[in-house]
């Protein structure tokens, strides 16, 4: 069996290494901004990654638990439809829960040719250990900022959300 790494490398796909960029003074303020940005992302990503190593799991299945849990018995399509992946990503990703007890599938009893996905105990209890680590990280990064700049970082957040969503229109 062959990494997903493998995979994409020996299809001519994959993660990119591209060389890092130079910030410095002559570097126009978009570029600059945008970098940051950037940055905080990958921060955010990293900082997630070791707070949720020793909980067993990985990102998506913390997505995957979260979305369950507003939608308990959801059917495995509209879950992919939720989570924007495909199918069958979905599938294994809710084989391997399933495996380690975090989720089941139930035949749907009013319409025996569907099947529902449900968290179980376990899943549940993991849903809500990831949720503080999710309210530990809030805390830590953003708490430290002024009430002022929370404000204000969200309200540029949220702006720079709106020119993405109308440059793709």
């Amino acid at each position: 069996m062959h990494s997903h790494s493998e995979r994409c490398h020996a299809h001519g796909h994959g993660p990119v290494n591209l060389p890092e960029m130079t910030v410095d003074e002559n570097t126009p303020q978009p570029f600059r901004t945008y970098y940051a940005m950037r940055d905080v992302f990958r921060a955010q990503k990293h900082f997630m990654l070791k707070s949720i190593g020793d909980k067993n799991t990985h990102p998506g299945q913390a997505i995957c638990l979260w979305a369950l849990s507003k939608n308990d018995g959801i059917s495995q399509s509209d879950l992919a439809d939720i989570l924007g992946i495909a199918r069958p990503t979905v599938s294994t990703m809710l084989q391997k829960m399933e495996r380690a007890g975090l989720v089941e599938r139930r035949v749907d009893e009013a319409d025996q040719r569907y099947t529902r996905i449900h968290m179980t105990t376990a899943g549940s209890a993991l849903h809500d250990e990831l949720q503080a680590v999710h309210a530990e990280m809030v805390e830590a990064t953003i708490g430290p900022l002024s009430n002022d700049d929370q404000i204000e970082l969200e309200r540029l957040l949220l702006l720079v959300t709106e020119n993405i969503e109308t440059g793709m229109a």
